[in-house]
């Protein structure tokens, strides 16, 4: 069954919204320390679900994401079929000491007639969200390996004001190749969202690989995910 967009951003603002409760219930334990953020699934069962990540629909999101190996090389695989469902990890960083995002992505398989700017075929074969903010101001980026508009295409999403969306690959001429991304999400938060939050705090990664509006198929692999530094690693002091 094909679900709308809308449906799809319900979960994932449900999500966003679990996870700032629960680090609104926390806010008065000590803050994180200032350290690097590296995610992985080298310590996951191959086959299984990811430890540390959630949905709001877990049922789906087991069937469509699993711990993959290729030699000593451990993912995450999504395969997604007429389907989307995000799955989220909560981490909690400020921006300014830690602005540099780095992961590795695949794309195997695109969805077919994507248009990610049109609600009707908004699908993407991968996507990186940072959420950040705090209750009731949240919002968040969604980066995007699309298949039909250019890199550097910047656009607020079509099914809610709050999200927005930044092409950084497009294309299939690297299909089947891993492919490491880096971005300054500081620099992107400030141009996307402007200087209304001083010291934006991010508190949680999702990601998605998706091809229901389209009613096709979408797979895809995700790597490492980094939080670094401004110089690459720990915060300039």
């Amino acid at each position: 069954m094909l679900r709308s967009k809308g449906l799809n951003l319900l979960i994932v603002t449900k999500f966003v919204l679990i996870l700032l409760v629960a680090l609104t219930v926390s806010a008065a334990q000590p803050l994180p320390p200032k350290l690097p953020i590296h995610i992985t699934f080298q310590a996951d069962e191959v086959g299984k679900f990811p430890s540390g990540w959630t949905s709001m629909n877990g049922n789906a999101a087991a069937k469509i994401y699993s711990v993959k190996a290729e030699g000593e090389h451990t993912f995450l695989h999504a395969d997604a079929p007429v389907m989307a469902v995000q799955i989220g990890t909560e981490h909690s960083w400020a921006l300014k000491d830690f602005p540099v995002l780095q992961w590795q992505w695949r794309a195997i398989l695109f969805p077919d007639g994507t248009n990610e700017r049109d609600k009707n075929r908004n699908d993407s074969v991968l996507a990186v969200y940072i959420v950040f903010g705090h209750l009731p101001f949240i919002n968040t980026i969604k980066y995007i390996w699309s298949d039909t508009l250019p890199v550097g295409t910047t656009f607020t999403s079509p099914t809610s004001s709050n999200t927005k969306i930044i092409v950084i690959r497009s294309g299939r001429t690297q299909i089947n190749t891993w492919v490491t991304e880096k971005r300054d999400v500081f620099s992107d938060y400030r141009q996307l969202f402007g200087e209304k939050e001083k010291d934006p705090v991010a508190t949680g990664i999702v990601i998605l690989t998706d091809a229901d509006n389209t009613g096709t198929h979408a797979i895809g692999d995700y790597g490492y995910i980094q939080i670094l530094g401004p110089n690459g690693g720990l915060p300039k002091l």
